[in-house]
């Protein structure tokens, strides 16, 4: 990889800014105005190909040069003074000379007040930008092509590469396997992408998701082109990507994070982007064990300045996002129960309701779900002013014939239609062997050991206790409370993961509708 740290010294409101990179993902998060971009081009502007490299002259497909785009990250005034500007990256080896890059503003020429960056040993032979090709990508990527008034159709995309294309778009975009795709290579004025679409339409009726995608995916293929071309003289590259939610739903952003972990792998690309969006956040740092892989900057302003935070708990930075925490401290809100069959439903239920730990508290009964109905039935009242939570196996005729029989709207299911357990192992036995999930290195957990002893379960019809035994010979590998297996079923399953909170929040406005509680929006 290329960037290990960097260290901000000054550069405007930012101020001792320092952070580590991922070796594969940086996720620069933060709110409006907090300079996320400028971070962003303070890291590409680090790096060139000059003439004097093997490289030199090389193209992104989409006709970019490999090297700092200037205009597109710095709007530099009067105001920017040369000399207050001054930043270090430490590089992985091989990458420079040194194993580390210091850059700062200096004068431009005589004339010009406004400042150029350099490095801080001088303009001399042999101290430029260190020689890697980087590729940065601004939202100007998102204005559809079909709005362009004048566009050319090209022909530089190979059949390999049509293939590449069109396979990531139908998995980014959960489109069935059976559509017809086709792919268009699109160039225009102010623009070159390629347009993936179905023969529903041309390739100028596009969305603009789709041509968002087109964009990213051709930015991976330049630089898949640049190793297979120049190998070994190829030390990776580095690809930056401004506010990368942009134009895509909540679906397609997870999936599309879970695919640049293995483009990073592939084609040694080193991916940095900014994003608010707690999907992009979620699904970067689903194996939040592995450290090393994937980091996290937010940036924060404070008065006059913006500071940061390295790779604060995930759940505070979506808080801090949408404003709860400020919420939090100026109304205390009326707290409703949550029952469940077991600790393994309340384990699952915490992490799936993690956004709305203010609105509840699990109870710790570990009861049937013929118990539960029994006790609503009743009417027992602590049961009543709760949301009782039953196993996905329960949905059965009889199940909610007694509900409906006794009016009972205060019950709901976990997702799927088996048990958890059961649920697990059917999910995790659906990842392909090479899934990230999986760590494949000599002695580590993978999956042949996670079903060494429990083989075929579902064609052996095996019972709900063998599913449970399988479930607790696991739980060892998946972190503290299984964090990791759930987080990582809920960017998996995102569509279920959202279907099963919408449901959780209609059932719980309908017990504080009732019971005087506050209402979850």
């Amino acid at each position: 990889m290329i960037i290990k740290h960097a260290f901000i010294t000054k550069f405007r409101a930012l101020q001792n800014v320092e952070f580590d990179l991922g070796k594969k993902i940086t996720a620069i998060v933060g709110q409006n105005g907090t300079m996320k971009t400028t971070v962003l081009g303070i890291l590409s502007q680090t790096f060139t190909i000059s003439k004097e490299h093997k490289m030199h002259g090389e193209q992104t497909i989409d006709g970019y040069n490999f090297h700092s785009q200037f205009g597109e990250k710095f709007k530099m005034s009067e105001k920017d003074i040369p000399g207050e500007h001054l930043w270090k990256l430490d590089l992985y080896p091989q990458i420079y000379k040194k194993d580390y890059f210091e850059a700062e503003s200096i004068e431009r020429d005589k004339n010009t007040k406004i400042p150029r960056f350099w490095s801080t040993e001088g303009k001399k032979k042999g101290v430029g930008y260190p020689q890697i090709p980087a590729y940065y990508i601004s939202l100007k990527r998102v204005t559809p092509i079909g709005e362009e008034k004048k566009f050319t159709y090209i022909t530089e995309l190979t059949e390999e590469e049509k293939r590449f294309l069109t396979s990531e778009y139908k998995e980014i975009f959960s489109v069935i396997d059976s559509e017809e795709i086709n792919v268009d290579s699109i160039s225009s004025s102010n623009k070159h992408t390629a347009s993936i679409h179905n023969n529903n339409h041309d390739a100028l009726a596009i969305s603009a998701g789709q041509d968002n995608l087109g964009k990213l995916l051709i930015a991976v293929l330049s630089f898949k082109r640049l190793m297979e071309k120049y190998k070994d003289d190829y030390k990776g590259g580095l690809l930056l990507i401004d506010e990368i939610e942009s134009t895509f739903h909540a679906s397609a952003q997870s999936k599309l994070i879970k695919r640049m972990y293995k483009y990073a792998k592939d084609y040694k690309i080193q991916f940095v982007y900014t994003t608010h969006s707690p999907a992009v956040i979620k699904s970067t740092f689903f194996d939040k064990y592995n450290k090393k892989d994937a980091q996290l900057l937010y940036l924060k302003k404070v008065g006059d300045k913006v500071i940061g935070f390295n790779n604060p708990e995930i759940e505070n930075v979506i808080a801090e996002l949408s404003g709860e925490v400020l919420q939090e401290k100026t109304k205390k809100i009326k707290r409703f129960e949550v029952f469940s069959e077991d600790n393994v439903a309340r384990q699952f239920l915490n992490n799936l309701l993690v956004g709305y730990k203010k609105y509840i508290r699990f109870n710790t009964c570990s009861i049937g779900a013929e118990e539960y109905i029994e006790l609503l039935r009743v009417g027992l009242e602590s049961v009543k002013k709760a949301v009782v939570i039953l196993d996905g196996d329960k949905k059965t005729k009889a199940v909610y014939n007694k509900l409906e029989k006794n009016l009972i709207n205060n019950v709901m299911f976990l997702p799927s239609e088996d048990c958890p357990e059961k649920m697990f192992y059917l999910f995790l036995n659906e990842l392909s062997p090479d899934d990230p999930f999986w760590n494949n290195e000599p002695g580590k957990y993978d999956k042949i050991k996670c079903f060494k002893d429990y083989l075929s379960l579902p064609e052996k019809k095996a019972e709900t206790k063998t599913y449970k035994d399988w479930f607790k010979a696991n739980e060892p590998y998946w972190e503290r409370g299984n964090k990791k297996l759930y987080n990582y079923w809920e960017i998996k399953k995102i569509d279920e993961y959202n279907s099963f909170v919408e449901e959780f929040i209609g059932t719980y406005n309908r017990v504080t509708l009732i019971y005087g509680g506050e209402q979850i929006e």
